[in-house]
């Protein structure tokens, strides 16, 4: 990550600072007790006498403090996997550095001392910077084996006189003409544009091409620099530490969450605020720098905390008191929104009063555009301190409004200015608008972005990958595709204020809704053709995207509607958008165009928590939902496409494997559906006369003892309700599975119930149990009969079978492409022979994504035991999950 690389760096040229040790103090107490309390940046105590690197670090994590507790679990929880790293096992990480270091060293030199000691060196360093503590640096500073494997590198690069001096001067710049890897990243941040630094916050990418650039920077000044003049004798690119810093973040799984919430404390830690008053002094507008740049209005929320009842918070950092009033004063705290979903984050927080001016004259107040913000109720108890900076109070001028090109859900907005409302013209989301914030201008910076991940992917592909990575690369680039498809797709409509009822509701005007559709068909259409011939093997994984229009309610209310007119849900048929969806109160519903007719009216509805209570004790891991659809005011037949729906999820239950879905109807026993678990959950469904909810469902088996290794699978796959026990808390995790419960099993885990064929099978009855379940299966290609008229549902389903079954569901999902070698994909494994020929194609991409195979063994014959399906289901969702 890009500051968090700076940061990193910076530390560790105090590291290798040989001079005089100054006394390290003790880090200011910062335990669990702190967390849940604001701080303003620098507020926790500093030491009076106290090293650069670590009052940075110390200065980091009081921002980090001061915000979201998730935020911190994410920074330890990551410091922890760093601790965990084997250098024995993990070295190869560095191997783009490595192998231009050790030809250069002499033989005489222990290689795998000089290795392991490297690879701790860096591992310390880097876990610093999650959680600092003096004795950590004092620990690294005094190592004598990180000094002895340090020599040796240094000599080979030629520069014998190189000194600590020196390297803390490549890292921090030298105060005057040398600005140092430190000084380089400030200089080419502050030339990033509003989008450029959103995209740099929550981008990967992004942080390493700014990287790539300021390294490249600094080992071009080997006149300036003994450091560069070292690593460029060893022919060390740019290129080759940011390849290693990619190699890290695949492995490292929580480094995303954890550098992003570091670099949210850094725009904490460098956040101002600007101020434009007017109407005598009764209206603030708030916006907002970070680091020095403007953040996009649409990007940041501005809420009240708590305060006076006269004073007004809107979310567009609007403020004011009622005519009547002399003064009010608030706590106003600023958020950032993610624009690819999860919560929004604290980047700023200050008591604010507003006084009116001695003999100033009320002007009429502007219309904000939206509802006064209420105060969030889990918000922590801040500090009424100051902002980090004093606010600056520019010279008033109207605004520009306008959205914010690129990220999806950013609206724009007018900007009011003195004391006139502002001139600002456009909400980023009205079909038709020009310039910065329009769709136009938004989707257009979308499928840019997307084209230029794509053919990065197509290089990757043509540098001959493993069978590994290229699954993982075309994986990759599907889930691309359809991030682009989604971003695209929502559109933001201002609705209806809630009636006393709560109903919120938006009538999409025919014009706009004809040039909003046209607009995402037309960038679809790049985003699929981007897309197409990537795999190599002739299929088209375009066929699998899902391409719609998401119209956002906003969150006032508890109930939502919309009305859709005949015109464009014609219009969307014939353009190939496929969904048209509602979301309001963070849940969105998305109902199939397909085979409808007339006006469409979709409902979804926040029901209160006790009518959940009433049907189910399990904890709630979300609020209940229910939908409504209907065409031409009657409701709506099945149709033979499943809804779908998302649900926001709890902080504290997000990511959990034992979260299930609950479908609620009257006077019917509560079940079960599966899905896939992020910030929210979705699944597709078919039943619009249910309440659904979602649910921790921990269920409890007492015959695991040998089972152990599966326990995990077994729960995550019965929370969902896709196994459940054969007897009371007894689950028979070593019997061998049916192909008629396999069959039921994945169209559970798929949501396939909608799926239907005409099977004639002799050995299938209408009233078996198990009839709806293999229709549904072979109507989706999942599995067949073992002959043409015989499905043989009693006998037991082979660990092959059920590899290939997955695949298939996994392949209908979409983004994974056919092997086109499936020989070389299970040639590392002793059974590979025993593979049916007919069934490697399936079994070879199961192998190649961890799937199944096990100490080189496949037992393709295998009858699979029920612990080895729950397994093998549990990991196929995990994989579609991720």
């Amino acid at each position: 990550m890009t500051w968090k690389r700076k940061m990193t760096l910076s530390t560790l040229a105090a590291v290798l600072a040989s001079g005089a040790a100054a006394a390290v103090p003790p880090r200011p107490a910062a335990d669990i007790g702190l967390i849940g309390h604001a701080y303003a940046a620098g507020s926790l105590p500093q030491p009076g006498t106290i090293d650069q690197a670590l009052a940075q670090l110390y200065a980091l994590h009081a921002a980090l403090l001061a915000g979201d507790p998730a935020d911190y679990r994410d920074v330890l929880n990551f410091r922890e996997e760093l601790r965990s790293l084997d250098p024995a096992a993990e070295f190869a990480l560095a191997a783009p550095v490595w192998d231009k270091i050790q030809p250069k060293l002499a033989a005489t030199e222990d290689l795998e001392f000089i290795k392991s000691n490297l690879f701790l060196l860096m591992r310390d360093t880097i876990a610093l910077l999650y959680a600092p503590e003096a004795s950590d640096l004092q620990a690294i500073r005094s190592n004598a084996d990180y000094r002895r494997a340090l020599v040796p590198i240094v000599r080979a690069g030629g520069v014998d006189d190189l000194t600590m001096d020196e390297v803390v001067e490549f890292m921090y710049g030298n105060g005057a003409g040398k600005r140092g890897v430190e000084g380089t990243i400030r200089e080419f941040v502050s030339r990033l544009s509003q989008p450029e630094l959103m995209q740099l916050l929550f981008m990967p990418e992004k942080r390493n091409e700014l990287m790539l650039r300021v390294l490249t920077d600094m080992l071009g000044r080997t006149g300036d620099y003994a450091f560069s003049r070292m690593l460029q004798a060893y022919g060390i690119t740019g290129a080759d530490l940011v390849k290693v810093l990619g190699n890290a973040q695949e492995r490292l799984q929580l480094e995303k969450p954890a550098g992003t919430a570091l670099l949210v404390a850094l725009m904490r830690m460098t956040s101002s605020e600007l101020v434009k008053v007017g109407n005598g002094g009764r209206m603030h507008q708030y916006s907002l720098l970070l680091n020095g740049i403007a953040a996009p209005e649409g990007a940041i929320r501005w809420y009240k905390i708590e305060g006076d009842d006269d004073v007004r918070v809107f979310v567009n950092g609007l403020v004011t008191i009622p005519d009547d009033s002399a003064a009010g004063s608030a706590l106003l705290q600023a958020k950032l929104i993610n624009p690819y979903g999860g919560p929004e984050k604290i980047v700023f927080e200050k008591r604010i009063t507003l006084s009116a001016e001695s003999g100033a004259t009320p002007s009429p107040s502007p219309d904000p555009g939206a509802s006064p913000t209420p105060g969030p109720g889990t918000s922590p108890s801040p500090d009424p301190g100051a902002s980090p900076t004093p606010a600056p109070t520019p010279t008033p001028d109207p605004g520009t409004g306008g959205g914010f090109p690129g990220f999806p859900g950013f609206p724009g907005g007018g900007f009011p200015g003195g004391g006139t409302p502002g001139s600002g013209s456009g909400s980023g989301s009205e079909s038709g608008n020009a310039g910065p914030g329009s769709i136009a201008e938004r989707i257009r910076s979308i499928v840019e972005q997307y084209i230029a991940r794509i053919e990065a992917i197509r290089r990757e592909l043509a540098a001959s990958p493993t069978p590994a990575q290229r699954i993982a690369l075309i994986r990759e680039a599907f889930k691309a595709a359809q991030e682009a498809l989604d971003a695209i797709a929502k559109i933001n409509l201002t609705a209806l204020e809630p009636d006393p009822a709560g109903l919120s509701g938006i009538k999409w005007d025919s014009a706009d809704a004809l040039a909003s559709l046209a607009a995402v068909s037309e960038a679809a259409a790049s985003v699929k053709s981007a897309l197409e011939g990537l795999d190599g093997s002739g299929s088209d994984l375009t066929k699998k995207l899902r391409v719609s229009v998401q119209l956002d309610a906003g969150s006032a209310g508890s109930s939502w509607s919309l009305e859709v007119p005949q015109e464009a849900l014609t219009a969307a048929q014939t353009s190939g958008i496929q969904y048209i969806g509602l979301a309001g109160g963070g849940a969105q519903v998305s109902v199939p165009v397909d085979g409808r007719s007339g006006d469409l009216q979709i409902s979804l509805t926040h029901e209160d928590d006790s009518e959940v209570r009433k049907a189910t004790d399990l904890p709630l891991a979300s609020g209940g939902y229910s939908f409504k659809v209907r065409q031409n005011g009657q409701a709506s037949a099945a149709a033979a496409k499943p809804l779908r729906l998302s649900l926001p999820v709890s902080a504290d239950s997000a990511g959990s494997d034992l979260l299930g879905l609950v479908r609620i109807r009257a006077g019917r026993a509560v079940d079960f559906q599966a899905g896939t678990v992020s910030s929210v959950y979705e699944a597709d469904v078919l039943d619009s006369a249910a309440v659904y909810a979602v649910v921790e469902n921990k269920v409890e088996f007492t015959d695991l003892a040998n089972a152990k290794w599966a326990e995990t699978s077994i729960q995550g796959i019965a929370a969902k309700g896709i196994m459940t026990g054969v007897a009371a808390g007894k689950f028979d995790p070593s019997r061998s599975v049916t192909r008629a419960e396999i069959a039921k099993m994945i169209v559970r885990a798929f949501n396939l119930e909608g799926s239907s064929a005409d099977i004639a099978f002799k050995d299938v009855k209408a009233t078996d149990w198990f009839a709806p379940y293999v229709a549904a299966a072979v109507a989706s290609g999942i599995t067949n009969g073992r002959s043409s008229d015989s499905f043989a549902p009693g006998a037991p389903v082979s660990r092959q079978e059920l590899a290939v079954m997955v695949t298939r569901a996994m392949q209908a999902a979409g983004g994974y492409p056919a092997l086109t070698n499936p020989d070389a994909a299970l040639a590392a494994y002793k059974d590979q022979a025993s593979v049916a020929a007919s069934l490697r194609p399936g079994v070879a991409l199961a192998a190649q994504l961890g799937i199944v195979g096990s100490g080189g063994v496949l037992q393709p014959a295998k009858p699979a035991s029920r612990a080895e399906a729950a397994v093998i289901l549990y990991r196929t969702l995990k994989q579609l999950q991720s």
